[in-house]
């Protein structure tokens, strides 16, 4: 009886299976584009791939066609790149059903392209996957005797390759990674790099999630600082219509760089979405993926929050993202009573330990300051400012600068109130430290007075106005600026 074979979008036919539907070929094709991209783009992982892989362990002809032509390259001694592996398998039927610029975008597939032995420990796995279920195949249908299916197995075990470490040293990674991130927005957001956004609930951060889309979409700057303009990937827990007004609220309902997903409308596994979102990154170059929020899109119960187990596999898609180059922003909300930036967000700490820039957003301690927000950040790389104080204005949010320089901007504005122009109406230090009570701290008051002092726009005397005459009392210059 001949076997009628089944033959899959792409690869090799598949014989129907005598132990049921589940027992099919097993493959990972991101997994051998990885291998090949990683090759080409990374030359000197050659050796070590070739160690661990021959070139019938691929499984789609097309890359085991790629794979054995880098290695006749190697043989030549011919450079390794897009234009030489094309150029080689020009004409090759395979390949040209893959795409005309399918070895072009194997290079962008890598992820990181130093990974590929790992990569190709895992399509080797695979390999030897099918060929023991052939075996057990061959047995079943009495086409092997139990003592030729024994030593078909024993021989493959002796081709198995151990498992190793992708290895390199501190030099060669410093030649290959640029000192300076590549900022998306500069100090906070960067490709490949992963910043977690917390705040309370209803305290503004799909606002300020959304706004920043904006400026980057538009290549302006936000709150002081440069944006590189990119496409945007926008992964919302939002239904349609609250997410349309949050779009309206910062002018985002009239473009098209930015890419929508609604989790109501998601039924795949938190692992599938990350891959998916890679996918669509890709194909659309874009730089930055906003995940709002993590514990929603995840699937986290809120006992499951608490577990560090837990956090560290809903954060693994997100390691995944930042390791294909996109700059990854994810929010999260903080517990209720709050805290410092980094201990404030709801759930295990592992969910910080895994991002590189911790962002937390609260509101001005300082009363009648409704629009007013502090950003505090800690991080691994550098450029962040520690507490900036942002303010809403127009529907778009602001810099105002650091907590400090607004304080004492405050003390300022306070002095020029309080102080008169005239030496016989001076006030003592004492009296203008009560009247600032509650409002300002005394060492911000005592600061701004001294630097005033030092550029001559504050004015002092000994027992001047209503000062004793041991004491200063303190008078603006009549032309003096604040």
């Amino acid at each position: 009886m001949s076997a009628i074979t089944q033959v899959p979008p792409t690869g090799r036919p598949v014989r129907p299976s005598l132990m049921g539907d589940h027992f099919q070929p097993e493959w990972d094709y991101e997994a051998e584009q990885a291998v090949l991209g990683g090759m080409i783009t990374v030359p000197k992982v050659i050796d070590e791939v070739r160690g661990i892989l021959s070139p019938s362990d691929f499984y789609f002809p097309a890359h085991e066609r790629i794979y054995t032509t880098i290695l006749e390259l190697v043989d030549q001694a011919c450079p390794i790149d897009p234009i030489t592996v094309k150029d080689r398998l020009s004409g090759d039927p395979d390949v040209i059903a893959e795409g005309p610029t399918y070895i072009w975008v194997l290079p962008q597939l890598s992820v990181p392209a130093l990974h590929a032995p790992h990569h190709a420990r895992l399509v080797k796995q695979l390999a030897q996957r099918r060929r023991t279920r052939a075996i057990g195949q061959d047995l079943i249908e009495g086409k092997l005797t139990s003592a030729d299916a024994q030593a078909m197995l024993a021989t493959l075990s002796e081709t198995e390759v151990p498992e190793g470490l992708p290895t390199i040293t501190a030099l060669e990674f410093c030649q290959q990674v640029p000192e300076e991130p590549d900022w998306i927005l500069e100090g906070y957001l960067a490709r490949g790099v992963i910043t977690e956004l917390d705040a309370k609930i209803k305290a503004g951060k799909t606002h300020l999630a959304t706004d920043l889309v904006r400026a980057v979409l538009a290549g302006k700057e936000f709150i002081g600082r440069k944006t590189l303009l990119t496409p945007v990937l926008y992964l919302t827990e939002e239904r349609e219509t609250t997410f349309r007004a949050a779009l309206t609220r910062v002018g985002l309902d009239q473009t098209d760089g930015l890419h929508l997903v609604f989790r109501h409308q998601i039924s795949l596994a938190w692992k599938s979405v990350g891959r998916a979102a890679v996918a669509r990154a890709t194909y659309h170059g874009i730089g930055l993926v906003v995940i709002d929020t993590l514990s929603d899109w995840s699937g986290l119960k809120a006992d499951e929050e608490n577990d560090a187990g837990a956090a560290l596999t809903a954060m693994r898609p997100v390691q995944e993202m930042a390791a294909a180059g996109l700059a990854v922003l994810v929010l999260r909300h903080e517990r209720k009573s709050g805290g410092e930036v980094g201990d404030s967000a709801r759930g295990s700490s592992a969910f910080g330990g895994a991002a590189d820039i911790l962002l937390s957003l609260k509101k001005d301690p300082a009363g009648g300051q409704d629009n007013r927000r502090i950003l505090e950040a800690v991080g691994r790389l550098e450029g962040w400012v520690p507490k900036l104080v942002i303010e809403m204005t127009g529907g778009h949010y602001r810099s105002l600068g650091t907590s400090t320089q607004v304080e004492a901007q405050r003390a300022r504005d306070f002095l020029a109130s309080a102080l008169p122009t005239h030496a016989d109406q001076a006030l003592g230090e004492e009296e203008l430290l009560a009247q600032a009570e509650g409002e300002l701290t005394r060492s911000t008051l005592k600061r701004v007075m001294k630097d005033l002092l030092n550029d001559g726009s504050l004015k002092r005397a000994k027992g001047a106005g209503s000062a004793s005459s041991r004491a200063y009392g303190f008078w603006l210059d009549s032309e003096a600026r604040l």
